[in-house]
């Protein structure tokens, strides 16, 4: 009974993969890629969830709001929520090191006889989508990297929902047990944001903390470690779903880190 690793397509979540591979010795026996739902980026798909999320009377102020996202740049500051430096590789190689497994949904049949199968002691969890309870029942042991503050945000946009509030000291990572609620595991650890320094330095330091935290802690956990947890109390959450993450809402949230930029505070 090894590792499983359930994740998304990226360089950052290769790296991790292939460090917790290397550290625990080939340990990891699969990791599990949600592929990318490309309708997603179909036109005619987008404009169909926006209207079902705003209404006809408020999509025009939307689809101007999505172009001027594109054209003054605004788009670029959102990625400082994914600014990372790399220094968690403990070696550079660019394809993954353990099997992988491609799937359309990582909570379909094929993936749970696949686990079933392997019945892994440790399940680790980043950035796919929300995992049902049979696919984290086939683990001994599951646990998550969320990037917000549990439990005072733990929404797919927590962070980016944290500095709309202008919710500084709720800004951060939560590693935690994955469980049936979604991110409402007990918590075995939170990783802080400095907002002392600027937005792109201050979420490239989270970002760098937090993949090295969750390293460490499914070494850990891995390796039979009791670590100390404490339960979440989830009433205290702040949630702003995703279908609300409209383009209205992310041009205002880069004016809001652009402004934050220029005056070196967000007040």
């Amino acid at each position: 009974m090894g590792i499983v690793v359930i994740t998304i397509p990226g360089e950052a979540r290769r790296v991790f993969a292939n460090s917790l591979h290397k550290q625990t010795g080939g340990k990891v026996d699969l990791v599990v890629i949600q592929k990318k739902r490309f309708d997603h980026n179909s036109l005619i798909n987008r404009l169909k969830r926006l209207y079902k999320a705003v209404g006809l009377k408020a999509l025009p102020a939307e689809i101007w709001h999505a172009i001027l996202l594109r054209i003054n740049g605004e788009r670029k500051v959102l990625e400082y929520f994914r600014e990372r430096s790399g220094d968690i590789a403990i070696d550079s190689i660019d394809e993954y090191v353990p099997k992988t497994l491609e799937v359309e949904s990582v909570n379909s049949d094929g993936v749970f006889e696949v686990l079933k199968k392997i019945s892994p002691s440790l399940l680790v969890i980043w950035g796919s989508t929300i995992i049902k309870p049979h696919i984290i029942g086939t683990a001994k042991c599951a646990i998550n990297l969320h990037m917000g503050l549990c439990p005072y945000y733990r929404d797919a946009i927590a962070n980016q929902n944290a500095v709309m509030r202008r919710d500084l000291d709720k800004i951060g990572a939560t590693i935690h047990y994955a469980e049936e609620k979604v991110d409402a595991g007990d918590i075995l650890e939170i990783i802080t944001a400095d907002t002392t320094k600027s937005p792109r330095e201050m979420f490239r330091d989270l970002n760098d903390k937090a993949e090295k935290r969750f390293l460490d802690v499914a070494y850990r956990l891995f390796k039979g470690e009791t670590l100390q947890s404490r339960p979440q109390d989830i009433t205290k959450g702040k949630n702003l779903l995703l279908k609300n993450w409209t383009p209205r809402v992310r041009y205002s949230l880069a004016k809001q880190i652009l402004e934050w930029e220029r005056i070196g505070s967000l007040s």
